[in-house]
């Protein structure tokens, strides 16, 4: 009997179940925006013999159970391959995001302390050149052909296996590693999290039993890892031309070319591929990005600028068009999309949904790399209620615990905390820090003690682990969690703390900006709130006069409507906000606050400005 929690199980089923259904479509070459790409298509058969091949040519090089392997291979057959047959040895694979540059994966690398690494060859190149990991790594697999200084090459590990057959797959334990998975660190230092098989089955369980995904389904994944649960899942993977560590490149017309060639009906995508699908919907495909299109784009909106005396509105984003590159149906056989990484912007979710069909909406869960999902929400409820109450500054709203998972809200502290009390809860209603329990909330950090000390709470009465999320919020009457921001990112002020996603929402609803920040800039000992502001890329201040001279003043009136914004009244124009590189929608506030002092200079006087 196959074992029912290392996740390779799932591809030796499928493989057994329903051999000729494709498990992968990959592109040969660069996709076409219009017309039909030629793919190589690999069913669950092929993929399970492929990772046969390799796991026993793993094991032969001295891959072994619980050896730590550094993977750095883009979405690809291989990386299918190479994934699944780590599982199948019984390695703990350890993927880090390639995006967040070689310092910080120096540093992930350090921290991981991998055994093996395999990489394609501009990975191994770095890594000997700046010495990632040498200390540990003893065995060093180059994905391709060649060895390339490597002990060996993925080439000669298939054809080592080839002949050998099924590989036997270990019984796994619901306690034993499965993999250890980097945080994208867009709050402080990427952290290892380990992955068990059990958690690897729940999660499995719990995204069944929340998206009602069937098995025969065609998923576009634009985040990799993702795309590892399809045979879980028993879906098609079609792997999507993009660089998956710059989801915000997304080229929209490939990815809804090839939506409709395999009649995708189901995405998985961060906000920012949700907003550059979305922008499909404008009068004319990337509208805003330079031509005639542009031109007319950037009319429209100094028309409502001209026409609105209102401070506060909706982003000047013209009606969705209909016809060529905005029709209702160019994503007409999507069934669900699922967005997560950060809190998708009501208006981009609004112009992406004109895209689906009916009966289909945008999904955003609520979680992190430590527990998901934990709560999920839909498109319409958003767009119906909740981004209204938003708009007003009440947070966002990121739905109802998923089935199995409990949030509780805590009083908030930068304390480690060892134990659970009940007297830790916040009163009802109060922001405070959500702390979640179930079978998807991992346990700890890899070789850094103090962040799960700081993470982590244990109950004694039941011997969970329990985690505290690091976001603030509240649960409200109805039993919805609501975001306020980051815990880090809150601004303690002489007159109160401010939370970035109460405050920033406000201000994003003047025409004009694209999005806001909050950071707290201190002067004499005393920390004042400051807002960046970024404006549409189509924002022109030639031809829009939209200038923080005058913008200024809209903003100023839509804080003064709320009494917690009222006293923001510094703000600065940013070209482009950093981001993190794993969705490239979560904002570096961090560095937008070292920034901000800069800018504003030494002599600065926010007593005098007020």
């Amino acid at each position: 009997m196959l074992p029912s929690l290392n996740v390779a199980s799932h591809l030796a089923r499928m493989a057994a179940q329903q051999p000729t259904q494709v498990a992968i479509h990959a592109p040969r070459g660069r996709v076409h925006s219009d017309r039909p790409t030629e793919h190589r298509a690999i069913t669950f058969a092929e993929l399970n013999a492929d990772a046969d091949a390799v796991a026993h040519g793993l094991s032969a090089a001295g891959v072994a159970r619980g050896t730590r392997t550094a993977l750095m291979v883009p979405p690809s057959p291989d990386f299918f391959a190479l994934t699944f047959a780590l599982f199948k040895v019984g390695a703990v694979p350890v993927l880090i995001d390639p995006g967040m540059g070689v310092k910080n994966l120096g540093k992930c690398l350090a921290d991981a302390q991998p055994e093996a690494f395999i990489g394609i060859a501009k990975a191994h190149a770095a890594r000997r050149v700046l010495g990632w990991a040498k200390e540990s790594v003893r065995v060093t697999v180059n994905a391709g052909r060649w060895r390339f200084f490597c002990g060996t090459s993925l080439s000669r590990l298939r054809n080592a296996g080839r002949t050998r057959g099924a590989y036997s797959i270990p019984e796994s334990e619901a306690t034993e590693p499965a993999a250890i998975l980097f945080t994208s660190g867009s709050t402080g230092v990427a952290k290892g999290v380990v992955y068990t098989h059990g958690i690897f089955a729940a999660q499995v369980e719990l995204l069944k039993s929340t998206y009602g995904i069937a098995p025969g389904e065609i998923d576009l994944c634009t985040f990799p890892l993702f795309a590892l649960f399809g045979p879980a899942l028993g879906m098609t993977c079609v792997i999507p031309d993009m660089d998956a560590s710059r989801p915000a490149k997304l080229d929209p017309r490939k990815a809804v070319a090839q939506i409709n060639q395999f009649r995708v009906t189901n995405m998985f995508g961060s906000p920012a591929v949700i907003r550059r699908l979305g922008e499909l919907s404008l009068p004319s495909p990337l509208a805003g990005e330079g031509g005639e299109s542009s031109s007319r784009v950037r009319g429209e909106a100094q028309s409502r600028v001209e026409s609105n005396p209102s401070p506060v509105g909706e982003a000047p984003t013209p009606s969705p068009a209909r016809g060529e590159g905005g029709s209702k149906a160019a994503l007409a056989t999507l069934k669900r999309v699922i967005s997560a990484g950060a809190p998708a912007s009501a208006a981009s979710l609004e112009r992406f949904v004109t895209l689906l069909p009916d009966g289909a909406e945008v999904f955003t869960p609520y979680g992190a790399t430590e527990a998901l999902p934990v709560a999920n929400i839909g498109s319409r409820e958003i767009l119906a209620e909740t981004r209204a109450l938003t708009e007003q500054g009440k947070g966002v709203c990121v739905g109802r615990p998923v089935a199995g998972m409990e949030v509780r809200v805590i009083r908030i502290s930068d304390e480690a905390i060892a134990e659970w009390d009940d007297s830790l809860l916040a009163a009802p209603g109060e922001v405070g820090e959500f702390v979640v329990r179930g079978p998807v909330v991992t346990r700890t950090y890899y070789n850094r003690p103090d962040a799960t000390k700081l993470a982590k709470i244990r109950d004694s009465k039941t011997g969970e682990v329990m985690h505290r999320m690091g976001d603030v919020g509240y649960l409200d009457d109805r039993g919805r969690l609501w975001f306020c921001g980051r815990k880090s990112h809150r601004v303690v002020t002489p007159h109160g703390t401010l939370f970035t996603d109460m405050v920033e929402p406000i201000f994003n609803t003047v025409d004009g900006v694209a999005r806001t920040a909050l950071v707290g800039v201190q002067r004499n000992g005393v920390t004042y709130p400051v807002l960046c502001v970024e404006f549409h890329k189509f924002h022109d201040p030639k031809m829009y006069h939209w200038n923080l001279r005058i913008v200024d003043t809209w903003l100023k009136k839509a804080g003064a409507r709320f009494e917690h914004t009222r006293g923001i009244t510094t703000f600065l124009e940013h070209q482009s906000f950093p981001v993190d590189v794993r969705h490239n929608s979560k904002i570096f506030r961090e560095k937008l606050a070292v920034w901000a002092d800069k800018q504003l200079g030494p002599k600065w006087n926010p007593e005098a400005k007020a």
